[in-house]
């Protein structure tokens, strides 16, 4: 089985003006992670939704920007 990376956006339900967008391996767990206060960055506005994520099977370009520029 192919090992994919993830670039997600994420979508405070306390603020739905409030984003985060991040980098995984782990999609479901990293987003348990963000929903149980564990990344400091935002415990404050959890509860967080997946908001979209795009999935690479190489991790060299995840990091590149998505719209091809």
């Amino acid at each position: 089985m192919a090992k994919f990376f993830y670039v997600y956006v994420l979508q405070s339900h306390v603020d739905p003006e409030r984003f985060y967008t991040g980098l995984t391996d782990h999609l479901f767990v990293r987003l348990k992670r963000h929903n149980s206060g564990q990344v400091l960055h935002t415990a404050k506005w959890k509860l967080w939704r997946l908001k979209t994520y795009v999935a690479f099977s190489d991790r060299s370009l995840e990091g590149r920007n998505l719209s091809g520029t």
